[in-house]
């Protein structure tokens, strides 16, 4: 009988063992599509290539978030404009809100890289609630971004570039770019690395099973 009960508490001493192994590699690996997401959130937020020209359109050019680029003359370099820190020389308030959203969401996942500090704090569930939930809300900021975007096509700019007949949600003569189906993608990561972060706090299992804390009540 003793027999029995000794293994049985090195066979879950060998389960715990494993449980806590593979959810430590979950989050680590967590932990890197985190770092490389927020790298993936910067460049989309700086890279204006979010729309442009198209072989039919009139006038060479490219749009971002905050930054345009058009050609001036006929084969010179594309001047690029805007300032996202001066929100006037951004060219409508749709293209400002959607700068802004984007902008935060990538300052939410940098801040969610600063809490891995709290790991040497906190509780580990605990820090990957409050990371979970900063992804969560920067995955809603950039899905605010990406519909607000689109209701900027209006502006002038766009439209010397895309044709007269662009409007709000009417890209005209232009095309989507990488930038813009980037963004898109990245919202489906951000939703995907806020739910793994509360399921991994959520299935954090004990540091000590009942068994180890038994043993060392015995030993004492």
């Amino acid at each position: 009988m003793e027999h029995e009960v000794a293994y049985a508490t090195e066979l879950t001493k060998l389960h715990h063992t494993n449980y806590v192994r593979n959810s430590r590699a979950i989050a680590v690996l967590w932990g890197i599509f985190t770092v490389v997401y927020a790298i993936l959130n910067i460049v989309v937020f700086i890279q204006p290539q979010w729309f442009g020209d198209t072989g039919e359109s009139s006038v060479p050019g490219f749009f971002g978030l905050w930054r345009y680029c058009e050609e001036t003359t006929f084969g010179s370099d594309f001047v690029c404009k805007g300032d996202f820190l001066d929100f006037t020389n951004i060219l409508n308030p749709s293209f400002q809100a959607a700068s802004f959203f984007v902008g935060v969401a990538a300052l939410l996942f940098l801040i969610s890289i600063a809490c891995f500090l709290l790991f040497f704090f906190l509780n580990t569930a605990t820090v990957l609630k409050i990371c979970g939930w900063f992804q969560a809300v920067g995955a809603v900021f950039v899905l605010l971004g990406c519909i607000i975007y689109p209701s900027g096509w209006d502006h002038q700019e766009v439209k010397l570039v895309c044709g007269q007949d662009a409007d709000k949600y009417k890209i005209a003569s232009c095309g989507l770019r990488w930038a813009y189906a980037l963004a898109i993608v990245l919202i489906f990561d951000a939703a995907i690395l806020a739910i793994l972060a509360f399921v991994l706090a959520a299935k954090q299992a004990r540091l000590l099973p009942e068994v180890y804390k038994q043993e060392k009540v015995a030993k004492k």
